[in-house]
């Protein structure tokens, strides 16, 4: 049985007012046709088509008509078409399922990366079980270019890679890739279902000895990878969080590096800054 907040039946979508006249689709394909400009077109039908979303002509969860029929209504070629429903993919209006067609996405509960996630403090991480899921993928690969510089290494070092795949109900949410020198540790299998940060590796590098005393976090945005993309299931257009992270210890060795990619239509970032009169007590007492 799908869990509750997953059934799409149940939705209606969001709860928006419908426009006082409720026109069927193809009277109102036909209205919004008269008298348009040519200029801008594909943002056009992306508006025309974002507010039947709105009025509920397209329930979420219900695919939509297919691209040529689209086209045909709106009276503009596929290549057009199809750019108006990649702008609606990246404001996560719908989403397209590769082979089936496009459909209305449901609205989901945005996943909150926070910098700040030391134990006890786990409030903003993703409940599994609550419509969410965590995948998990180890492979023993070496270290390329990129690898090599991010944790101080050659190329060719032997790594741990650690794939974990966030998801609510059946929509990706998060990627994060996790890396450790097998120089440092050999930290094994993390526990299923954990955090989708890769905070689990952390655990087991402390259980081997392994302790982190600084963390650096890099974060910019940028467009997704083809793989990135069709990993998370969105448009190579929609715009992306990604984290650069790098773990040191006391004798500052790089002993973990990880890089995630956050859809910015699905994900929020929480940055906390701590005064000093956070700081453990033990640290004011002088010796």
């Amino acid at each position: 049985m799908p869990h509750p907040r997953c059934d799409e039946s149940r939705s209606t979508g969001p709860p928006v007012v419908p426009p006082p006249v409720a026109l069927g689709p193809r009277r109102a394909f036909d209205t919004f046709n008269q008298g348009k400009a040519m200029a801008n077109r594909y943002e056009q039908i992306a508006d025309d088509i974002r507010r039947l979303i709105t009025a509920g002509t397209w329930p979420v969860g219900e695919r939509m008509p297919a691209e040529a029929e689209l086209a045909a209504r709106y009276r503009v070629s596929t290549p057009t078409l199809r750019m108006s429903l990649e702008l609606l993919h990246s404001e996560g209006l719908i989403e397209k399922r590769h082979g089936i067609g496009n459909f209305v996405r449901r609205p989901g509960q945005r996943i909150a990366y926070a910098s700040d996630r030391r134990p006890p403090d786990l409030e903003h991480a993703p409940s599994v079980g609550d419509g969410n899921s965590v995948s998990l993928d180890i492979t023993i690969v070496e270290a390329d270019g990129r690898l090599a510089s991010l944790l101080g290494l050659r190329v060719g070092s032997p790594l741990t890679e650690y794939v974990f795949i966030s998801h609510q109900c059946a929509s990706p949410r998060s990627l994060t890739r996790i890396y450790v020198p097998h120089a440092v540790a050999s930290p094994g299998v993390p526990e299923a279902g954990g955090s989708p940060w890769g905070d689990s590796v952390r655990e087991l590098l402390s259980a081997d000895g392994v302790e982190v005393v600084t963390t650096t976090e890099r974060v910019t945005a940028r467009f997704p990878t083809a793989d990135e993309a069709h990993t998370l299931n969105i448009s190579t257009r929609t715009p992306v969080l990604a984290v650069e992270r790098t773990s040191a210890d006391a004798s500052d060795r790089v002993v973990e590096g990880a890089l995630l990619v956050l859809p910015g239509d699905r994900i929020e970032v929480l940055f906390t800054t701590r005064s000093e009169a956070d700081a453990p007590e033990e640290m004011e007492t002088s010796g």
